[in-house]
């Protein structure tokens, strides 16, 4: 199953820049790799790894797909993404979107994202920052009547820029 979506998101991304001038990121280890403290009825805690493509359509406007894998869930996101130039060497990415969890049981959630890319190289940069996730649980009859929200810790990651 991660394989499948890997491979549709690998598709997706080559569709959508053949079909336009598009400024393509990748980044591994962005938004969704962080560890996750709930505490409900008691704690639980969990790790995520998370993949994301960022496409810069024009002056900034883009979208950003990408997909979150832990231990029991796969979750594949889809959004806006708004990035503008702070400094030669700094970018800011504002982000807000859907995710949809496939595994264990179809949800639907939401989500904001507030990134910096610091440039390594020209191609290569460390991308920091956080977000805000609603958690509205799996789609049945009780969606959305116990939401979590989550305010990850600061998260990093390595992006390439092609």
């Amino acid at each position: 199953m991660r394989k499948r979506v890997l491979a549709v998101l690998i598709v997706l991304v080559a569709a959508v820049s053949t079909l336009a001038a598009v400024d393509i990121s990748l980044v591994v280890g962005g938004q969704g790799t962080y560890g996750e403290l709930t505490i409900n009825n008691n704690a639980s805690y969990k790790f995520n790894i998370d993949a994301e493509v960022d496409l810069d359509f024009e002056r900034g406007h883009g979208m950003l797909i990408g997909t979150t894998l832990s231990m029991s869930d796969i979750d594949v996101s889809v959004g806006y993404a708004y990035q503008t130039d702070i400094s030669s060497s700094c970018d800011f990415i504002l982000g807000a979107g859907v995710i949809l969890g496939l595994n264990p049981a179809l949800g639907l959630d939401f989500f904001v994202t507030a990134d910096f890319d610091f440039k390594i190289t020209q191609d290569m940069f460390i991308r920091l920052g956080t977000g805000f996730i609603t958690d509205l649980g799996q789609i049945g009859e009780d969606y959305g009547k116990n939401p979590t929200f989550i305010v990850p810790l600061p998260s990093i990651g390595f992006g390439w820029d092609f």
